[in-house]
Formats: C-alpha cells, structure tokens, sequence
C-alpha cells in the first residue's frame, strides 16, 4: 500500500532555554487529547509518534484518533524506544481532505519530557485517568503545545504538489488566531487547493539555520522534516532572524550574511539533488520588533545583505516574504496591517500575504 503525507510537525527537544517558550511536560496517568486538520484523505490513515528526544522508552497504553483504536503490531499498548519512531498499523478510517483527526493517547507510567512542538496554535487539553474513549474530557488542562505526534499519512496518492513549509515561528504561526487555522501554510493551502496540493508546516518556534537551539537547527533536521517526507516535491526555505538575533540571548558569536547565505543555498543544493524543488524566502521585517535582541545594531544590515543575495540570484525561485509584508513607508518594519503587535510575526491578514508571495512566485 503507498501511503502520502496528509499531516506533519517538526518536533523538538523538551527543553525550554528561553522564558516565552512553553515549558516541556512530563504526563503519568494522563489522557492528552490533540486535534490536527489533515491535507488530504483517502480511506485508511496511521499515524506516526515520535520518542526521538525521550530520556526512556515510551509507554502509551491506549490510542484512539477519531473513536478508533490505534494499534502498533496488533497490540494496544505501545512502547517506543528512546530516539525511535513508531508507526500504527492502518487505521479503516475514511477521512477527506480539511477534515479534523481527534488524537487521545493515554499514559498510565510516567513518561519522562515529552518530545514536542512548543506553540502549535492548536488548542490540547490534558486529563487525569485513562479517558480515550470519553466524548468529552472531565476536566481537562489546556496549552498549545502537540506532543509526540510527528506526521499522519493516508492511503492515497496526491494529486498535486507536496511543499514543505521549512522555518521558524513565522512559518510555524506565533502570533496567529489559535485553532483558526491562520498560519501562513493553511493559506497557502487553501490557496492551492485548485491544483490539489498539499501544504505542510515544518515551523519551529525561535529554530535557527546553523545552529542548534529550540530544536535542531534546519540544517540537521532537513533529512528528517524535508529529504524524509513520502512524496514531497517542492520545499519553502525561510530562515534568518534567529541566527541573527538569538546570539545576544546566548552570548554567542553572531553568524556573519555570507554565512547565513551559504546555509541557505545549502538546504536548496541539498533539495535539489533529492529531486525537490526549493524556493527560498526573504527575510522579513523586524525593525520594530519588541525584542531588543532582534533590533541590536547591525542587525538589519545583516538582513538586508542575506536578502539581497536571495533576490539578485538567478537560479532558485524566490517568495520574497519581506516585500510582501514591509511597511512601504519604512521597509525595515512590518506594516501596521499585517504586525500582530510585537514587530516581529505577522497576523492572519501578515500570514496570508506571505502565502501569496509564494504562490505567486511559484505557483502561478
């Protein structure tokens, strides 16, 4: 059977070096119920979980997604070695594309920090006690952070382009209207759906190219989140205000723009030669960002040099994200109209120009 890629999060680490990001969470006869929108359908589904940054083997006692148990070799009770994947066996589930998937794992031992997307702007609630089969669960905790599912894939071929949206928080979505769907890859999807594509997001919050922090950097995770994804045919490169501000966080040595420019056209050189078509994007405003580490002097000419070589280079397509949401009066900043009040990530209206910049370019 083929199976197609209809859902993806680029998981991380459970550490938390810097006090905005959400902190990881260990669970011990819990219920933790996740709800994600899947980019295509067909008739059966499995679903992969993740215990790559575990400190010990994984226990789940029971699964379900959508009222249906989700078994691993026949068997309810899962168990996932520490740095392992694991996928379920096919789920007889018919689903369409746009359809939400309803995700209830229960651990009766502890688990130990869970592997995670911090900030995933989708609504979990955590519940005591095993509660998978429950409609409705009693008294649940709620956070924005999914853990331990990595990708869901369908039994169906896709009729059109399958892009990985590669990046940070912005491509991740901080800053946009939580279970709403607003990121700028649920644009662009919604965008493309007359060409049947599929759009998937690879964001993660303040993650970098070069180096590790928040993650691995996109440069070691490119294997897993871009070359490994079933079917992937295009990949949106969008990478660069990490690297240049989180040095003043960590007092690190700052990359120079030749640097991040090599790391850049890298990835695509990489994409390329898996048969992957790269676009790379331009970094975007952050003049009036909230966050004195993001507006420290020299910053901004970093920017503009990185963006430079992105738009005068003539081999790779380009989505140039900073023109499509700078301020036309100061280019340095977000426009008013698509800043959502920190001066850094853009809002919905922000995260629908940055996926028109790239179905513009690309998909024309």
């Amino acid at each position: 059977m083929n199976w197609s890629t209809a859902w993806l999060a680029a998981l991380a680490e459970p550490e938390a070096p810097m006090p905005f990001i959400p902190p990881p969470r260990t669970f011990s006869n819990q219920t933790v119920r996740q709800r994600i929108r899947l980019r295509t359908g067909g008739t059966a589904i499995r679903l992969i979980f993740s215990n790559q940054f575990g400190d010990r083997p994984l226990v789940l006692d029971e699964i379900g997604a959508n009222g249906h148990p989700v078994l691993l070799a026949g068997r309810m009770r899962w168990e996932i070695p520490v740095g392992e994947f694991a996928t379920s066996d096919p789920i007889p589930l018919p689903i369409g594309a746009g359809d939400e998937l309803v995700v209830n794992a229960y651990a009766a031992i502890e688990t130990g920090p869970a592997t995670y997307l911090h900030s995933a702007q989708r609504t979990v609630e955590i519940a005591a006690g095993n509660q998978v089969q429950a409609n409705k669960l009693a008294e649940p905790e709620r956070c924005a952070s999914l853990f331990w599912l990595s990708q869901a894939q369908i039994n169906a071929p896709v009729d059109g382009p399958v892009i990985v949206a590669l990046g940070d928080s912005i491509t991740r979505g901080d800053a946009t209207s939580v279970d709403r769907d607003q990121r700028y890859p649920d644009h662009l999807q919604r965008r493309l759906e007359g060409i049947g594509a599929v759009v998937l997001n690879a964001g993660i919050g303040a993650n970098r190219l070069l180096r590790r922090q928040v993650g691995p950097s996109m440069t070691d995770r490119f294997d897993r989140d871009v070359l490994g994804v079933t079917g992937a045919s295009h990949v949106v490169i969008m990478a660069g205000v990490n690297d240049i501000a989180l040095p003043f966080v960590f007092g690190e040595q700052q990359p120079t723009a030749a640097q991040l420019i090599d790391g850049l056209f890298a990835l695509a050189r990489r994409a390329r030669r898996a048969g992957i078509q790269p676009i790379v994007g331009t970094v975007t405003p952050f003049g009036s960002s909230t966050f004195e580490s993001v507006t420290s002097p020299g910053n901004e000419q970093i920017r503009q040099a990185v963006n430079t070589a992105i738009t005068t280079q003539q081999e790779l397509p380009v989505a140039d994200f900073a023109a499509a949401v700078a301020d036309p009066h100061d280019p340095g900043r977000l426009a008013p109209e698509f800043d959502s009040g920190d001066g850094l990530h853009p809002s919905d209206d922000g995260a629908r120009a940055l996926a028109t910049a790239v179905a513009d370019s690309a998909f024309a």
